[in-house]
């Protein structure tokens, strides 16, 4: 499920990102920049995730079905679902999980 920031009324200085009732557990904090030298190539497995773009432009791989993202995203991936990002320039982002 990719939430769009572009999307998302801002009140108050808040922008919140409705996760659908998903409770995520986060094992891991990880802060990543991909290029086009170092794709995050697609890959699946049991723990939910979410990616939170910092900034740039970037193609997102859903079960083999693709998105492009900005600055904002959010990206909510379900257990089992193949997920990868790359991008053709940079892209910053965050993974929680």
């Amino acid at each position: 499920m990719i939430i769009r920031a572009s999307e998302i009324e801002m009140v108050n200085g808040r922008r919140p990102y409705d996760l659908g009732g998903r409770q995520i557990v986060t094992k891991h904090f990880v802060t990543r920049v991909t290029g086009s030298d170092n794709p995050f190539k697609p890959h699946q497995h049991a723990q939910p995730e979410l990616w939170f773009l910092i900034d740039g432009i970037a193609t997102v791989s859903l079960d083999g079905v693709e998105h492009t993202v900005g600055a904002g995203d959010l990206i909510v991936i379900d257990p089992q679902v193949e997920h990868g990002l790359r991008s053709e320039s940079q892209a910053t982002w965050i993974c929680l999980g």
